[in-house]
């Protein structure tokens, strides 16, 4: 599969500790990625990184990070509309917060094509918004179209934040949360929507998420990130069926349960994700983790196990 996406060993910190180390992370052509793991690990600095959206204290201080051929990198502000953001569509985690709530969905969904479209008049942008809407499996076009956020549910906010990344003709979508802070009955029609768009487009897909269901539904591989590091990565069915790394397996687990129980959740792994500490080359999950031994201290590689499977930890 041509690549798309290369983040090769990026480091990213700000002004007092490394928020991420070695991240070395690839999505092909068409391809659906799945980033997991607990809060505070850096999943979401992490798309930041690749949006070019990091806050003013925190910066890239070594690795590479290309896209479609394009040092993302280099970009300065004025090129990043034209050479990143028209290609890459970004669906953030609060639908809400993503949306101006004074604004009309038309001129929400309009607005950045026709800066980025010039010679485009406001009625085929228009039109072009109710299509995507339809494709979405969106009722009543015309009238939400005309609404603002307010007057909408939670479900059609989160497929018009999806139809706004889709606008442009992106090579990959970007999707942080898609299904969280939705009940069950949205979240999986959310989840259908996004598994109806994989089917019927050769576009490729970053998801974040927590929930593991819908990840092992959507993804064709996943990387497993703790504490700034990848420490498991490889095809979807690697990863739910042989998992190896010990956080992985406990995500797994405790997913498992979550899905009987909505009240457990990843507390049940006890302790929480190192801020601090993350530029050593030991092993970050060691006091949680119920292997440790003197190893775990040393330097830990990322270890390859087959062509598609990799993993960071001395067992």
């Amino acid at each position: 599969m041509a690549e798309l996406l290369d983040m090769d060993r990026l480091c990213v910190r700000d002004t007092r500790h490394i928020i991420l180390s070695e991240l070395t992370m690839h999505v092909g052509r068409g391809e659906k990625v799945a980033l997991v793991g607990e809060s505070g690990c850096g999943k979401t600095m992490s798309i930041r990184t690749l949006l070019h959206m990091l806050p003013d204290d925190v910066s890239v201080t070594s690795g590479s990070l290309t896209f479609d051929g394009t040092d993302v990198l280099s970009l300065r502000s004025h090129q990043l509309r034209q050479e990143l953001y028209s290609r890459v569509g970004f669906v953030a985690q609060n639908t809400s917060a993503s949306l101006h709530p004074l604004l009309r969905i038309s001129t929400q969904m309009t607005d950045f094509y026709l800066e980025r479209h010039r010679g485009v008049r406001r009625s085929q942008a228009v039109e072009k918004a109710a299509g995507i809407l339809r494709s979405l499996g969106m009722r009543d076009v015309e009238r939400v179209l005309s609404s603002r956020p307010d007057q909408l549910s939670g479900g059609m906010r989160q497929r018009i934040n999806i139809a706004i990344a889709l606008m442009d003709d992106i090579l990959l979508l970007v999707a942080d949360e898609p299904t969280s802070a939705l009940d069950a009955h949205v979240r999986r029609q959310i989840e259908e929507v996004y598994i109806s768009l994989a089917e019927r487009s050769c576009l490729a897909m970053l998801l974040v998420s927590h929930d593991l269901g819908f990840v092992r539904r959507m993804a064709d591989r996943v990387y497993v990130m703790y504490a700034g590091k990848m420490v498991e990565e490889g095809l979807v069915d690697e990863i739910f069926s042989a998992p190896v790394h010990p956080y992985t397996r406990s995500l797994i687990a405790l997913a498992n349960v979550k899905y009987k129980n909505k009240d457990e959740d990843l507390a049940q792994l006890g302790g929480f994700v190192p801020v601090v500490g993350r530029e050593s080359r030991s092993c970050a999950f060691a006091s949680r983790c119920r292997y440790e031994r003197a190893d775990c201290m040393a330097d830990v590689e990322y270890r390859r196990l087959s062509d598609t499977h990799y993993v960071r930890c001395w067992r």
